[in-house]
């Protein structure tokens, strides 16, 4: 009853105000189920409230469509419940509206309203341009253009299938199709380039009312002569019979051309940022070093920032005045300052020098004996300072200070999974460190329909799932891994989960849903036509670890974030060690199993395992190189990420991860999904 008498009172007060309610904001929007129709079709329609605004649940409306820019009404509906506000227990709908003419004019309507009290049916609201919507008129339809195949080599014949399809209650007669190289009739230069490759496949063409018709043509066109790899694509365009009138166009599927047995390089698609993985550039983005830190006068060399606590740590760097006015009797005193900033080494260079303006960089190089503990973030601090001792030029490097195994082998889910692992990585690298990378999956479905803008077939999926490797590769190429420290089992993505649990022995392999198959169809892979089975894979994962014996293994964590992969990417490493382990194959008296931080650990099912948190120390060169290698991944955003650059002053020097120590224990608790 307050509810009644309150609303009774607001729609009062609406009828004070009716005649300043067409100028006010419009509390009610009127929302199509599309933004445009094709004449002869109908429009749906349902209302919403404007955010913020408070309008009663006992107005219905009526609807006003008319053309924009003409007062006359086109149509105009009755007041019903239909057209009235959903609440909570009545969901918006969508109800005709309209049932447009044929013959109505193309172009923008607009759509009034007006509010009636249910009782008293007077008018408390009014809204004018409440919405609109479009009207075209459309022919025919090139419903799909279904090409033989994906991928082609030069001087393969290209064959074809086209639906088309009548969308009027009349039949068309006379119709012309074309098949070509993909370009728009209207742009003068491309159509004079594909003109050569113009086929007509259909002539005075006729289709019934509203009927649908599959035109097959074989050898419509001969796949072009390419110096490397490429994408491609095939127009087809409807014309009237006097070719003048272009009544529908549309484009094939990307295809992939590439030379007789030339397979690489792999390209991207117009969407994609670098058409080639070489083309990405790491050089060329905006400065964000802070003032002080490797810029101006001092400059680093960066290519080797991390260190063992204990070892002589050689910092090279070169001096430049880049003023105008000459520097005399300059000292240059280097200091290496401790996780504190305190003082540990301080060493004078060289005798007082001058430096003139515009003149080459010199280089310089220190020796710093880093101390034997504890592990942090170091800092090298050139100083350059007149013969007033007053400072001209200074610089500042981070150096990570960490104890580092003799060896390390990470195991990936998917191709870019390594990026949490950046700072140890590149201390591998510099420190001349072994250590190798295995990828359980190819990633064969991450992504896969936006590179391909369309579902993906098996030989497209493992295309895609060729080129994620190739991404691994460059991304990991320049952390500084050479491409045989890394090894790929392809295993179909989003398929560990089936693999783990249902399909144990060799002798039943998992069929992948993407892929089509139950062994890796890859090439390049560790082991060819790897049977998606249980069995196999930690065989596969025991041989890994054979051949190169690493004192790190480096996994997901057991519950992992979501992704199935994830998660079994750590049951079938933590098998292998432990059959290893049971086999007398396998010392653990050194081995260490890292495995990532836990974000949301309240939330993840629980481990049998216990952990001890572990820290590794970053310099900011470091997370610079690694936020880089993240651009190659282009299929899974990089192009974003490159778009999204952080300073250097937001980029983590420390990086937090656990080790599983007691992974020798527990064996068959994850058994089970």
């Amino acid at each position: 009853m307050r509810q009644s008498i309150s609303n009774k009172l607001w729609i009062a007060a609406w009828f004070v105000f009716l005649p300043a309610l067409a100028q006010a904001q419009p509390q009610v929007r009127a929302v199509t189920n599309k933004t445009s129709y094709n004449a002869g079709t109908e429009v749906s329609m349902r209302l919403a409230p404007v955010t913020g605004a408070s309008v009663p649940l006992d107005v219905v409306f009526s609807a006003t469509v008319r053309y924009a820019g003409d007062s006359r009404v086109v149509l105009t509906s009755p007041a019903t419940e239909v057209w009235s506000l959903p609440g909570s227990s009545n969901p918006a709908s969508y109800f005709r509206l309209w049932a447009i003419p044929s013959n109505a004019r193309t172009g923008r309507y607009q759509i009034d309203l007006l509010g009636y009290d249910k009782i008293s049916r007077q008018i408390v609201i009014k809204v004018h341009d409440a919405g609109s919507f479009a009207v075209h008129r459309k022919l025919v339809e090139i419903v799909g253009i279904k090409l033989g195949k994906t991928f082609y080599v030069t001087d393969d014949p290209v064959d074809c299938d086209i639906t088309l399809e009548n969308l009027t209650g009349h039949p068309l007669r006379g119709l012309r199709v074309e098949f070509s190289n993909r370009y728009w009739p209207w742009i003068a230069g491309p159509a004079q380039q594909a003109a050569a490759s113009v086929v007509t496949v259909a002539d005075d063409l006729s289709l019934p009312a509203w009927a649908k018709r599959v035109i097959h043509a074989s050898r419509t066109a001969v796949a072009p002569e390419v110096d490397r790899p490429t994408v491609h694509q095939y127009g087809v365009v409807v014309w009237d019979h006097s070719r003048k009138n272009v009544l529908d166009i549309a484009f094939s599927h990307l295809v992939f051309i590439r030379p007789p047995g030339v397979d690489s390089p792999r390209p991207y698609p117009l969407q994609y940022t670098y058409p080639l993985l070489s083309d990405v550039n790491t050089k060329s983005y905006r400065h964000f070093y802070p003032p002080g830190v490797n810029a101006g006068a001092v400059r680093f060399d960066t290519s080797h920032t991390m260190f063992i606590p204990g070892c002589d740590a050689t910092i090279r760097f070169s001096v430049q005045n880049p003023g105008t006015v000459p520097w005399k009797q300059v000292l240059i005193v280097a200091r290496l300052l401790g996780p504190e900033g305190k003082e540990i080494s301080r060493k004078v260079l060289a005798a007082r020098r001058d430096f003139e303006p515009g003149k080459a960089p010199l280089p310089e190089s220190v020796m710093f004996a880093l101390p034997a503990s504890p592990s942090g973030l170091y800092h090298a601090e050139v100083t350059l300072r007149d013969s007033l001792g007053s400072t001209v030029a200074e610089g500042t490097l981070g150096l990570g200070v960490n104890p580092l195994p003799k060896s390390i082998m990470i195991f990936c889910a998917h191709e870019d999974d390594e990026g949490g692992w950046t700072g140890l990585i590149r201390a591998a690298v510099e420190n001349h460190i072994s250590i190798h990378f295995v990828y359980f999956t190819s990633g064969d479905a991450g992504s896969c329909d936006l590179y391909y803008e369309h579902s993906c077939s098996p030989a497209e999926a493992m295309n895609f799932g060729a080129l994620r490797m190739a991404e691994t590769r460059a991304a990991l190429g320049h952390l500084g891994v050479p491409k045989d420290d890394i090894y790929f089992l392809g295993l179909p993505d989003g398929g560990s989960g089936e693999i783990w649990y249902h399909h144990v022995d060799a002798g039943n392999p998992y069929l992948s849903v993407l892929l089509a198959c139950d062994h890796a169809p890859y090439q390049g892979v560790f082991q060819p036509n790897l049977p998606y089975a249980r069995e196999s894979v930690v065989a596969a994962v025991k041989d890994l670890i054979m051949e190169f014996h690493p004192e790190v293994i480096v996994t997901a964590h057991p519950p992992a974030e979501g992704h199935i992969d994830h998660i079994v990417n750590n049951y079938f490493v933590v098998q292998a060690l432990q059959e290893m382990v049971k086999e007398r194959a396998l010392s653990t008296a050194n081995l260490k199993l890292y495995v990532d931080r836990v974000y949301n650990a309240k939330t993840l099912p629980p481990t049998p395992y216990h952990y001890a948190k572990r820290v590794l120390y970053v310099s900011g060169e470091v997370m610079a190189l690694g936020q880089e290698a993240g651009w190659f991944y282009q299929s899974q955003g990089g192009n974003r990420a490159e778009r999204n650059i952080r300073d250097f002053n937001q980029l983590p020097s420390r990086l937090e991860y656990r080790q599983v120590l007691d992974w020798k224990e527990h064996a068959g608790w994850n058994e089970k999904p």
